[in-house]
């Protein structure tokens, strides 16, 4: 007889729930305690299951990491930001309205995530990952950018430079000391980096 194989969707599902638990309870003790200092152990404990489970669903504690950053950047994101970016094409201040509001809420979802990867960059098992990542997030604002002309940007500014200045300014750091640190709203956060990337980056 042939065996298909069994796909029971009530076991996928408790699957995907128990694979969330694991991320959550990481993500909780990467940020609570720092990635050196929290073990495999730990992180069962926290999500409520046995370390094995995390083997077979990760492989490795740098394996949760690679979830983390799944999670929280899937390809749907940035296919979505392209999208709002080509619509608005022709108008490069609403574009980087588009950039603004996309910063706001990335960030304001990811910023524990983002905290513990600038903590960890002496970590030999995520350390590359900040350097990682920064180069990556320049070399996709070099993108959104490459289709503007050069009458758009502002005086004196040349577009490597103004890639520079929204890599910068769009960032978790910044976005971390004003809404987490200084207690500002995420819309007055977005209402400034819109306010400052107009002014560095356009032509008057």
């Amino acid at each position: 007889m042939d065996k298909r194989p069994y796909h029971s969707p009530l076991r996928q599902e408790q699957a995907r729930a128990t694979r969330q638990r694991i991320l959550d309870a990481a993500l909780a003790l990467f940020g609570g305690q720092g990635y050196g200092a929290t073990s495999i152990a730990a992180v069962a404990r926290e999500a409520g299951v046995v370390p094995e489970t995390i083997y077979a669903t990760f492989g490795s504690k740098r394996g949760i990491v690679d979830g983390l950053i799944e999670r929280a950047v899937p390809r749907q994101v940035l296919a979505d930001l392209d999208a709002s970016w080509n619509a608005n094409a022709g108008d490069p201040a609403a574009q980087l309205a588009v950039v603004a509001a996309f910063s706001t809420a990335f960030w304001g979802r990811n910023d524990e995530l983002a905290a513990i990867f600038r903590r960890g960059t002496g970590d030999a098992d995520i350390g590359h990952e900040w350097s990682t990542r920064q180069a990556d997030r320049r070399a996709y604002f070099a993108h959104l950018l490459s289709s503007w002309p050069d009458a758009v940007f502002r005086a004196g500014l040349d577009r490597d430079d103004a890639v520079d200045i929204m890599w910068a300014l769009a960032t978790d750091e910044v976005f971390h000391l004003f809404v987490r640190e200084r207690g500002w709203s995420p819309s007055a956060y977005e209402q400034w980096l819109l306010a400052v990337l107009l002014h560095e980056i356009l032509a008057a």
